[in-house]
Formats: structure tokens, C-alpha cells, sequence
């Protein structure tokens, strides 16, 4: 099961205290694995409204994919 975190629910989380040790959203997110560098990044754009989207691939194969298909910088292959 994958991790989506909306904007109008980030304040949910943060008032129902997940991930109280790191504080809020960014303990959510470190608790799925995410580095706190990064949770700190997703925090402030989900607060404006973004989304994280978390992916567990099933194998080598599929993560490979995954990164050459998203990360990168040409948009139109994502479509």
C-alpha cells in the first residue's frame, strides 16, 4: 500500500499528531521511509496545496522503470 498525502489533509495529520517524535507531516513521511532532508521539502509544498504520492515497486524491474519514466526532466515522456 502506497503513501498519498493531499493538501487539506496535511493539516489533519499534523493536528493528530503522526509522527510526534519528528513532529507532523514530516513524521508521517520519515515514517514511511522518507529522509527528514526531504520530508521537510514535501512538507512545505503539501502545505501549499501539493500531494505525495509514495510507490512501492515489486521488483528491481519496476523501480527502474518508474525512475527512468518520472525522474526526469523531459515532462512530455510522462505523459
Amino acid at each position: 500500500m502506497g503513501l498519498v498525502i493531499a493538501g487539506p489533509l496535511a493539516a489533519g495529520l499534523a493536528g493528530a499528531g503522526a509522527g510526534a517524535a519528528t513532529g507532523g507531516l514530516v513524521g508521517a513521511l520519515t515514517g514511511t521511509g522518507v529522509p527528514e532532508d526531504e520530508a521537510k521539502i514535501y512538507e512545505n509544498e503539501i502545505k501549499d496545496g501539493g500531494i505525495y504520492m509514495g510507490y512501492k515497486p515489486k521488483n528491481e524491474e519496476d523501480a527502474r522503470y518508474t525512475y527512468e519514466r518520472w525522474y526526469n526532466d523531459d515532462t512530455e515522456s510522462r505523459l
